[in-house]
């Protein structure tokens, strides 16, 4: 049959590495693809059992729906036969279109709506290996445990690769569940790799498919079958050289010095006339935390301490709310301003924006460690704002109606404003004060007695606090100064709470 595998008599070794990968994932990571896989899986409502499917590209208002032949197999055309996307909207299936995969178990209907969903990122050809992590989606028949369909997603471990009558070429440990067949099998970069198909009582050629294991046929498959056009990351990254100029301000506010700057910058097409602009940021050296003698200081401020940061790339601006529309189809703002940050999104969605926006350019986006972002705030200073040592209304979108120190009250805007609005730091990014608090990876520490040095993220597993940085529009100006810190639980989301990116540098 030709299929290079682990011998099925190992099952009981793989259920035991199986579990033990289970372990060692982080829950977190869990969530996040879940999130991704959740926007791309959809429940296939037939006259017959119902099964699952994944929308694999988008022409005009028509979406396109692969799922596995057998799910579809008692459809016939001009019968009834729907799609329900993960809003909960049913669209008719067009029966009369649908192609089979023929001798192998795939099927590629077309639904129509005008409703702007995502669609998934096919994997490569050798996107998975022996002993890879995959994730399997889809919505379980109701049943004894079950009375409706619940979207879920199983993780597993690829037991074997190649080629198996019917077109399946990979197997894995999973638990699945009918109903699950022609969803999505996506690999830890959410990217899908395969369509879910027949389980355990099945036989694939000679070989009886054993309890534990399930069967998929490789998205390569499907792609040479439909003539499915795979998305390239190959995103064109334009590199540039950006000036500015950055001011420093006297302890009433008024500006005493003026500075142009340039910085080297690269631009990451995202597809629609939307860039994202990253700034190259030099490693060093700083004192993280602020100094016992600072102006309304907090105690989880210190101790201060060295850290040292390689080199590293920053998004120019707060993520916008065009770039978030680009990259996750949606924009959860408050008011809807393509310009400015995004914002009403959770930490877990920041990493969902972050996985999804690495698929597409290839590139390993992240969010800022918060000994990075510090660093990047703070542009070479050592003082409470990167302009001086006050910080004024007409520098920053704060609660302007509060003064820091001496220096000066003024507007109240009461909402963010676009991206770039106000003077960059001396290392050339904008608004790290104020317009909206910013996510970063960081779990919260009470104080930064034992923190890293080395500018990595201080993480402790199963903690949900995470940190966000900057202060926003409706911050007093206390909250914004470099070295403050807050937190909130990672699914928490309001009006002022946005992110920025960052990524290694080139």
């Amino acid at each position: 049959m030709g299929i290079k595998r682990r011998e099925f008599l190992l099952f009981g070794g793989t259920l035991l590495s199986a579990g033990l990968w289970q372990r060692s994932l982080l829950a977190q990571d869990r969530r996040t693809l879940k999130i991704l896989a959740k926007k791309i899986t959809v429940r296939v409502i037939t006259q017959g059992a119902a099964g699952s499917g994944v929308l694999v590209s988008k022409a005009g208002n028509t979406y396109y729906v692969l799922t596995a032949g057998h799910v579809l197999k008692d459809t016939n055309p001009g019968e009834e036969a729907y799609i329900e996307t993960f809003d909960g909207q049913q669209h008719p299936i067009d029966t009369s279109g649908m192609q089979s995969g023929g001798t192998v178990d795939l099927a590629l209907v077309t639904i129509n709506s005008k409703n702007n969903y995502a669609v998934a990122k096919l994997a490569g050809k050798n996107a998975l290996s022996e002993l890879d992590e995959v994730f399997v989606a889809g919505f379980p028949l109701p049943g004894l445990a079950i009375t409706q369909p619940q979207y879920t997603i199983s993780p597993g471990q690829v037991t074997s690769i190649g080629t198996q009558a019917g077109g399946y070429g990979i197997t894995y440990t999973a638990v699945t569940q009918p109903g699950m067949s022609g969803g999505p099998v996506l690999n830890r970069l959410g990217q899908v790799a395969g369509i879910h198909g027949r389980a355990e009582g099945q036989t694939v050629g000679n070989v009886a498919v054993k309890s534990g294991f399930n069967l998929a046929i490789p998205i390569h498959t499907a792609v040479s079958l439909f003539s499915l056009k795979q998305q390239s990351t190959d995103v064109a990254t334009t590199a540039l050289e950006s000036s500015f100029a950055y001011v420093e301000v006297n302890p009433q506010g008024k500006i005493v010095q003026r500075t142009e700057g340039k910085v080297p910058v690269f631009q990451d097409s995202l597809g629609d006339d939307v860039t994202l602009e990253m700034v190259s940021l030099p490693g060093g050296a700083f004192k993280m935390g602020s100094p016992a003698q600072e102006l309304e200081r907090e105690r989880g401020e210190g101790p201060q301490h060295q850290v040292t940061i390689p080199a590293f790339s920053m998004g120019k601006f707060e993520v916008t709310q065009a770039q978030w529309r680009a990259i996750m189809g949606s924009n959860p703002s408050r008011e809807k301003v393509l310009t400015r940050p995004v914002d009403n999104v959770s930490w877990e969605d920041a990493v969902a924006f972050c996985q999804r926006l690495s698929q597409k350019t290839g590139r390993d986006y992240r969010l800022p460690s918060e000994a990075e972002w510090e660093y990047a705030c703070r542009g070479g200073t050592t003082t409470p704002f990167h302009m001086g040592e006050t910080i004024t209304p007409e520098l920053a979108n704060y609660w302007g109606v509060y003064a820091y120190g001496t220096g000066p009250k003024g507007q109240y805007r009461k909402k963010t404003v676009g991206v770039g609005s106000f003077p960059a730091n001396a290392f050339g990014l904008h608004d790290m004060h104020g317009n909206v608090s910013e996510w970063c990876q960081d779990t919260w520490h009470e104080s930064y007695q034992g923190a890293p040095t080395n500018g990595s993220a201080w993480v402790k597993e199963g903690d949900a606090r995470r940190i966000n940085r900057g202060g926003s529009m409706s911050a007093n100006p206390q909250l914004c100064r470099s070295a403050q810190r807050r937190y909130n639980n990672s699914s928490f989301l309001t009006y002022d709470l946005g992110f920025r990116v960052v990524c290694s540098a080139l």
